[in-house]
């Protein structure tokens, strides 16, 4: 009998940057280093329509073949695959685990009176400080902090890069669309450049474009200073960062919770500007890994940057912190939550 085994998104055989699946993937591999592969089982619930038949199948042989069940639904699959899971539980008696990924949980969980009932027959594992306090205003009593993590290799010291003359290189890391203050920050970077009559900075955005007709439009015309620059795959991050000024996540997203994109900046060694939205403030330390501005204040973004851009040094000196507070997130350190209770 194995000693676990994941119920999640794994897409086998594809290739995928979205956060489910790769938060998936990590948490299992890490599963896998810490027991051996033979004590973790995988069951994959991605794939068409088909896949939603074949769910009770996987989730029996989940509870059938091992001690322990941790789940990693999205929106819709937590309302399948929870109540499949305590109802097939009564027969198997099995530990019940659900990983949180993402910070909409707690707005679901008030709203959904069923699901929250189910939800108190799981272990339950959230990226947040402040989303374990939310859960426990509602009664949860079993609820972890486990936060967000990726299996990466952090920027050594000597490789961490110093600006000291404009024009400064910024960017985005992040799913391009509307709600993750794309644009904010596009218009932050030319209002800087116009306050300055010159480039102070270059504004360079990476990720998967989910809202293509919008961005289309909103690149319409733009300068050479603003530049996309595609997706990067998932081991690539910290090169890719690292030869970066400061990472700008203007995020107002409504599901956000720790957001993976602080990590890849942490392990690059790259400060982070972020809104003061949702966890940001509980993720950044103010003026040692980075600065918040109140979310969709553009004028306050601006001020924050020409504040910035005069004191370059003040970004410098952040670099080793950053890297140093990486080393909370690696795998081994935050997974063990989890394993404390298998």
């Amino acid at each position: 009998m194995k000693k676990i085994t994941v119920i999640g998104h794994f897409a086998f055989g594809k290739e995928s940057c979205s956060g489910q699946v790769i938060k998936t993937r990590v948490v299992t591999e890490e599963l896998c280093r810490q027991l051996t592969e033979v004590e973790v089982g995988m069951e994959d619930t991605g794939g068409a329509w088909y896949t939603l038949f074949r769910l009770p199948w996987k989730i029996c042989r989940a509870l059938w073949n091992s001690e322990n069940v941790v789940m990693m639904p999205a929106y819709n699959g937590i309302h399948v695959i929870t109540p499949l899971l305590v109802f097939f539980n009564i027969f198997f008696h099995r530990g019940l685990h659900y990983v949180v990924i993402g910070g909409w949980l707690t707005s679901y969980a008030r709203r959904f009176v069923l699901l929250r009932h189910l939800l108190r027959c799981f272990h339950i594992y959230v990226e947040t400080k402040s989303m374990m306090e939310e859960l426990r205003q509602q009664h949860f009593s079993d609820v972890l902090v486990m936060p967000n993590f990726k299996n990466l290799k952090i920027a050594p010291l000597d490789s961490l890069r110093s600006a000291t003359e404009p024009p400064f290189r910024l960017c985005t890391f992040s799913r391009v669309l509307k709600e993750k203050g794309i644009e904010d920050a596009i218009n932050a970077v030319k209002e800087c450049n116009k306050k300055a009559h010159r480039t102070l900075y270059t504004l360079d955005i990476y990720g998967i474009v989910e809202q293509p007709e919008w961005f289309e439009a909103v690149m319409q015309g733009q300068p050479e200073t603003i530049r996309y620059c595609g997706s990067v795959a998932f081991g690539d991050s910290v090169k890719t960062l690292n030869k970066y000024f400061i990472l700008l996540f203007p995020t107002f997203y409504k599901g956000e919770a720790f957001a993976g994109t602080i990590i890849d900046a942490m392990a690059s060694g790259v400060p982070v500007i972020a809104s003061d939205w949702h966890a940001n403030p509980e993720l950044i330390d103010v003026g040692v890994t980075g600065f918040l501005y109140p979310t969709r204040s553009v004028s306050s973004l601006v001020k924050l940057l020409m504040e910035v851009a005069d004191e370059p040094e003040k970004i410098n000196a952040m670099r080793r912190t950053c890297v140093e507070r990486a080393q909370e997130f690696l795998p081994e350190k935050a997974i063990v939550p989890l394993l404390s209770n298998l």
